[in-house]
């Protein structure tokens, strides 16, 4: 199995790329490389709660009254309590994968948390796509397997919203 760091693209830098967060096995999507030690750090440290975007197809919908508890009062896995802000969108084109989508935003990178909180509510996660970190959003024409340079732009942005906390 190839990882992001056997691309021909990456294997190119001059420089080691380290990733900001992470993203499990069976999720995809938007994935920052930096090797800007002092960013990494500040984009994934809990204390700044930068918001991460997931388009998640699941096997069933959400009630109502769920997705209200969800968004007003969170819910509780084993390792705590869970705040996000779920709303059901309409289909995105990401394939040909059919189920229930809902777009999650949370503000921390515990381990497989999407996953176990609609495991708590009953739901499976069919497919999880990270589509936004921070301001730094997935370009909907950008293939799996390829990458792009942030522009200076994109990166004074994500530095300037940080010192905003």
């Amino acid at each position: 199995m190839q990882t992001i760091y056997e691309l021909s693209s990456l294997k190119k830098m001059p420089f080691r790329l380290n990733t900001v967060g992470r993203l499990d096995f069976r999720t995809e999507g938007l994935l920052l490389l930096s090797n800007d030690g002092e960013l990494i750090n500040e984009l994934s440290h809990p204390k700044n709660q930068v918001p991460r975007v997931y388009q998640v197809l699941v096997n069933k919908p959400l009630t109502k009254e769920t997705l209200k508890k969800v968004n007003e009062e969170g819910t509780t896995l084993k390792d705590g309590k869970v705040r996000c802000n779920v709303i059901r969108v309409q289909k995105q084109k990401l394939g040909t994968s059919s189920g229930v989508w809902y777009q999650v935003t949370v503000r921390e990178g515990r381990n497989r948390l999407i996953r176990r909180l609609f495991e708590s509510l009953e739901s499976k996660v069919i497919r999880l796509v990270r589509v936004c970190y921070g301001d730094v959003i997935l370009p909907t024409d950008l293939k799996p397997g390829n990458c792009r340079a942030l522009s200076s732009e994109e990166i004074k942005t994500l530095k300037a919203s940080l010192k905003k906390k």
